[in-house]
């Protein structure tokens, strides 16, 4: 079985910049992070590797003022606040398979669980309007 060991971001000029193996959103939605804001055109893409040791359990979105290099900024050439991904791998439940979810309207576990997966993270355009955008995740 493959395990999430890592999401890459990449940057572009153009929709033709995406990458051929970016994380895709359900139901076929914009895969751009930065969709309909100013700025670069921003895609994930999943690493997965064999062997459960040492993979993501789980995904945060950190939202903040100040720049931290340690991460890729998901908002880069918007403005506002600083996006960028935690990936934690202190959990028992490791993860095999990442999509996006942008939705009009806020989700729940619910909703989430309904269309099968097992985990979401926070709204990644939290705080500046727009869709509301989850990465979603099965677990194993």
């Amino acid at each position: 079985m493959s395990y999430l060991e890592n999401i890459v971001v990449s940057y572009g000029e153009t929709p033709t910049s995406e990458p051929a193996d970016a994380i895709r959103t359900i139901d076929a939605n914009n895969d751009d992070i930065n969709a309909s804001f100013k700025g670069k055109y921003v895609w994930l893409s999943a690493r997965y590797g064999s062997g459960s040791s040492n993979k993501v359990s789980g995904i945060d979105i950190i939202i903040q003022a100040d720049k931290d290099d340690r991460y890729d900024d998901l908002a880069k050439g918007a403005g506002g606040d600083y996006r960028y991904l935690n990936l934690r791998k202190d959990g028992s439940k490791k993860i095999v398979n990442v999509a996006l979810l942008r939705r009009k309207e806020s989700v729940s576990f619910e909703t989430v669980h309904q269309l099968g997966y097992d985990g979401y993270s926070t709204d990644i355009n939290k705080g500046r309007g727009g869709d509301y955008l989850y990465l979603v995740w099965k677990s194993d």
